[in-house]
């Protein structure tokens, strides 16, 4: 699967299929501050694309917690680093990109059925 990075018109190759969906989400780069809540708007195995009020430090560490509407099972509590924060001036908000870092077989598992169970509801036309 080929991806079109708008900035820079060229395609970088996906490990992981996404899914656009928007889930809530809670971040925070530094154990010091108050976690910031937002939303995601494209969700991987390796990563996500989430919204957010500041431009985050590229390579920076960030703690993410995932709530996976609908699901019973815990909040996802995953490391990560930011890839990239861009700008978006209709949004007047940030798109920040970031990979997930060591992902337990568990939550792995977790994640992977909730982004089947979305490509099968697009599928039904029920998304």
């Amino acid at each position: 699967m080929e991806y079109h990075d708008t900035s820079t018109q060229e395609p970088q190759e996906r490990k992981f299929q996404r899914v656009g969906d928007s889930l809530l989400v809670s971040y925070s780069i530094n154990d010091d501050f108050a976690p910031e809540f937002t939303e995601t708007y494209d969700i991987a195995l390796g990563g996500m694309a989430m919204l957010t009020n500041a431009e985050l430090t590229k390579d920076a560490p960030i703690s993410v917690q995932v709530e996976l509407r609908g699901d019973a099972q815990p909040v996802l509590r995953i490391r990560g680093v930011v890839r990239w924060s861009r700008y978006d001036p209709l949004l007047q908000r940030y798109r920040t990109g970031v990979a997930f870092l060591d992902v337990d077989d568990e939550t792995r598992k977790h994640l992977q059925r909730y982004i089947d169970t979305l490509h099968l509801l697009r599928d039904m036309g029920m998304l």
